[in-house]
């Protein structure tokens, strides 16, 4: 499922425009990405768990030559699915 699949589920649910929905919908992702860029935790009941998630900086090497190199620490989204989600997978 894509983002115009959602769109149309919702528009189709709710019986709203799919115009409207698609509104809705970036609405929702759109305040998700900003608390994630904010450092928030964001936590939807019985769905999951958005949070920022920090990787340290290490040396690595480059593939093509076997250089030495370093990576810089990065932050990155994390998910960590909440109960009501995974009971409804492993039913």
């Amino acid at each position: 499922m894509n983002k115009a699949d959602l769109t149309t589920a919702l528009a189709n649910e709710a019986g709203i425009p799919k115009v409207r929905a698609a509104q809705y919908i970036n609405l929702v992702f759109n305040t998700i990405h900003d608390a994630l860029v904010r450092g928030e935790k964001v936590t939807i009941s019985d769905f999951g768990t958005f949070k920022v998630q920090h990787r340290s900086g290490f040396t690595g090497h480059n593939p093509k030559n076997g250089d030495k190199m370093s990576v810089s620490p990065v932050r990155i989204p994390g998910f960590r699915a909440g109960k009501g989600l995974k009971e409804a997978l492993n039913v």
